[in-house]
């Protein structure tokens, strides 16, 4: 038996030097020392015991090549001989990918969470051509600054398959020195955008409100945005949003074929640069003339197309038939068809992560994910983004929320988000996600099924009780649906004590919204149902003080 003892890569590239290095790492931590070679030009010869690191085109060029390859989207092929192992990737951020697909099935690593956990599985030969259903696949990060969680983000997906990172243009200036190197080093795409355009207005709002009419206006922020890409090459789109605020259906009519017109004349003054440009369609203040394309607006020959649906009822499908649903995904067929008949592409913005939308009550969405992501691959989607964002935190109100493990939480989902938006197996996926609670896997895995059908139900309420949420009963007066929302806070609250451990006192004394490596996957989930518990509680309570009939508290 030859056991693998060498790395060999032909590559000055930064990416395929750092998967050379975290494969030398992780195999150094499976107690397996790999020393690095460079492979000469000139060499033809196998070398029993190496772990060979390439492009596609590199490897079909060389004598090694028996199969013709054709890899698309950041796909990877890993050809395991036993004694030699062939890591091939469409471009160098593939070959990491293909790295770490190696190591986890050779060595039994998972990246499940952030930390790095090794499991007593392992395969004996890992061969197999991989490539996403996705070819844009990403996190979006509008104000969590944060740089140490950011790069746990960026270090994590690149693990699971993610290629890209959304930034607004306010946040990239604050964190942009803490993070671009991390980004650089894994070759992840970087977008920035957002609703940025106070701040690349110097924060004069007044000129915001009138952007589309104010030519001098247009003209700073586009020079503005050539600076910033221009300092930065890893910046790949520029996606800029309007202000978070719905348009009149007056105004309509003039707005999106304005706001798609600047939005060309942005691609046009970044062509130098090698940037693509989207427009967003966007239910802002819940308008369904921002959402669904009026007859005078024209789709564009130039720029790409981001789609975000706010308000949806996320216990059910985007085919679900329900009004407003139904609606949506009219019109999401509507932009995607007409995109598509423009060689343009069309990404859908999801809110998995999102701590606003889905609020305290944050539901485990593994089954509604795995719909989405089949549905959106059929109707021929090119891209799929995950917002994430922080709970929110009243301000005269933050007993719950202050310690609320946010960053631990909205992983429910985006594990699940990354590797379905891959293509992986759902139910690997899922055994692959509560396999890090030990004993109690089965059990668990029940209960997050279970939770996420009633949970997620609360979403609903997003749009008839719009600016608020179910958790924000204090600024509801006057909506009928008050009276709906009791029997469902009682049917989550029954299920949660019947159905989820109690933490231990003593440690949910110790834990803090930030320090959950200090726990097991185990501990956060039942900090996880604790909270859930106290914000029903606490929701029950503030819906009766607000008059409405509430049973056994």
């Amino acid at each position: 038996m030859i056991l693998l003892k060498t790395i060999a890569y032909d590559s000055p590239h930064m990416t395929i030097r750092f998967a050379a290095l975290e494969l030398r790492r992780l195999y150094r931590n499976s107690g397996i020392e790999l020393e690095v070679r460079r492979m000469e030009a000139d060499d033809d010869d196998k070398h029993p015991g190496t772990i060979y690191l390439m492009l596609e085109e590199q490897y079909q060029a060389s004598p090694f090549s028996q199969t013709p390859l054709s890899l698309k989207n950041d796909g990877f092929a890993v050809l395991d001989k036993g004694e030699e192992i062939w890591i091939i990737g469409k471009d160098e951020r593939s070959v990491l990918y293909g790295v770490y697909h190696v190591c986890q099935k050779k060595l039994g690593y998972s990246w499940v969470h952030f930390d790095e956990k090794k499991e007593n599985r392992k395969e004996k030969d890992v061969s197999c051509v991989q490539q996403p259903l996705f070819p844009r696949r990403g996190n979006i990060i509008e104000t969590i600054d944060d740089p140490i969680y950011i790069n746990q983000l960026i270090d994590w997906g690149a693990k699971n398959g993610l290629n890209e990172y959304f930034f607004t243009f306010f946040l990239w200036d604050k964190v942009k020195k803490h993070i671009e190197g991390e980004l650089v080093k894994r070759s992840m795409n970087v977008t920035l955008g957002g609703h940025s355009l106070a701040f690349l207005l110097d924060e004069n709002k007044n000129q915001a409100t009138h952007f589309l009419k104010d030519p001098v206006s247009q003209e700073t922020v586009m020079k503005r945005i050539y600076e910033i890409c221009s300092e930065s090459p890893i910046v790949t789109r520029v996606s800029l949003w309007p202000e978070d605020v719905g348009i009149h259906q007056d105004d309509y009519a003039a707005f999106m074929p304005g706001y798609i017109t600047f939005t060309e004349k942005l691609k046009s003054a970044l062509k130098d640069l090698d940037v693509e440009v989207e427009h967003i369609v966007y239910n802002a203040g819940l308008e369904w003339n921002m959402l669904e394309r009026s007859e005078g607006t024209e789709v564009s020959q130039d720029v790409d197309v981001l789609y975000a649906y706010w308000g949806r009822d996320y216990s059910h499908s985007i085919h679900s038939g329900r009004e407003e649903q139904s609606r949506a995904t009219d019109s999401l067929l509507d932009w995607k068809a007409e995109t598509a008949k423009r060689g343009r592409s069309f990404t859908v913005l999801e809110y998995y992560s999102d701590h606003f939308m889905l609020s305290e009550l944050f539901p485990p969405l593994f089954n509604r994910i795995r719909e989405d992501v089949e549905a959106y691959k059929k109707l021929g989607v090119d891209g799929l983004l995950n917002l994430i964002v922080p709970c929110h935190i009243k301000r005269y109100d933050s007993d719950i929320t202050s310690g609320y493990p946010w960053k631990w939480i909205q992983q429910i989902n985006n594990y699940m988000y990354a590797g379905l938006s891959w293509g992986k197996d759902y139910e690997d996926l899922v055994n692959s996600y509560v396999s890090t609670f030990g004993k109690e896997k089965d059990p668990y895995r029940s209960i997050l099924i279970d939770l996420e059908r009633i949970l997620s139900a609360h979403t609903f309420w997003n749009v008839p009780l719009f600016p608020a949420r179910v958790v924000d009963p204090e600024k509801v007066s006057g909506i009928e649906e008050r009276e709906k929302v009791t029997p469902y806070l009682d049917e989550v609250l029954d299920f949660l004590e019947k159905r989820t451990p109690t933490v231990r006192k003593e440690l949910l004394a110790l834990q803090t919204k930030d320090n959950f490596a200090s726990f097991t996957p185990e501990e956060m989930l039942q900090f996880y149902f604790h909270y859930v518990k106290e914000a029903v509680r606490k929701c029950k309570r503030e819906w009766q003080e607000q008059g409405v009939d509430v049973h056994g508290l």
